[in-house]
């Protein structure tokens, strides 16, 4: 067998290797392309639940907030009311009227 006569049957043979080693390097980018995108769309679909939650939790914080702070008004206003009461005459006449007999009470261990 001449040399010309074997690199034409290795001709046939390195052919349909390259031509089946394309075919998989094309179903591999193919596949690689298909893999991508959905990892694509998984981490934006992740990332947009991730950020619906985090607004969802700055929502709870600012209301959180709101009602820390309308409780707080409220504690100063009826501490303020609460002074003004035990400022009152009144309040103290009545401390005084009701202290004897307190006392009394105390005293004879009723």
């Amino acid at each position: 067998m001449s040399g010309q006569q074997q690199q034409q049957r290795q001709q046939p043979a390195v052919d349909a290797g390259l031509r089946r080693l394309e075919t998989e390097l094309k179903a591999a980018r193919r596949f690689g392309a298909k893999a991508t995108k959905q990892m694509h769309t998984a981490v934006a679909a992740d990332l947009d639940r991730a950020l619906r939650r985090a607004r969802r939790a700055e929502q709870r914080a600012a209301d959180a907030e709101a009602r820390a702070t309308r409780a707080e008004r409220r504690v100063r206003r009826l501490e303020r009311e609460l002074a003004e009461v035990r400022s009152s005459a009144t309040w103290r006449a009545g401390r005084a009227v009701v202290a004897v007999p307190g006392r009394l009470k105390r005293l004879t261990g009723r």
